[in-house]
């Protein structure tokens, strides 16, 4: 559970529904082929849970904002300043509206290319 708290309340969203909202999200962007493990730890898990939809998203909390790391995989040719541009924008916009809050910080590591 992830509690942000601001001048009206506190917003508790639950980590499993962040990570599917976020999943969705990046990967219907154009230039993303898929999302990518970021530690040894991650990869084992994804061997022995293949429906994780924690794959390649990490999120924290720290002061009452929220920090998203995502991990991609993108196809070959694509220009990616555009693609990581496109992956924040989305992303803010999609928690936004689903929230009611605005993360702090996305961060997109690009860790592969595909053809």
């Amino acid at each position: 559970m992830i509690i942000i708290e601001n001048h009206i309340g506190s917003i508790r969203v639950t980590k499993a529904f962040l990570y599917s909202l976020i999943e969705h999200t990046v990967t219907n962007c154009f230039g993303v082929a898929d999302l990518n493990e970021s530690t040894p730890l991650e990869t084992l898990k994804t061997k022995l849970f293949p429906g994780d939809i924690r794959r390649g998203i990490e999120l924290q909390t720290k002061k009452n904002a929220l920090i998203i790391h995502l991990h991609i995989i993108t196809g070959i040719g694509a220009n990616v300043n555009a693609i990581t541009d496109s992956i924040r924008n989305k992303v803010r916009y999609a928690v936004e509206q689903a929230t009611g809050f605005t993360p702090a910080e996305i961060n997109v590591y690009i860790d592969g290319i595909r053809a």
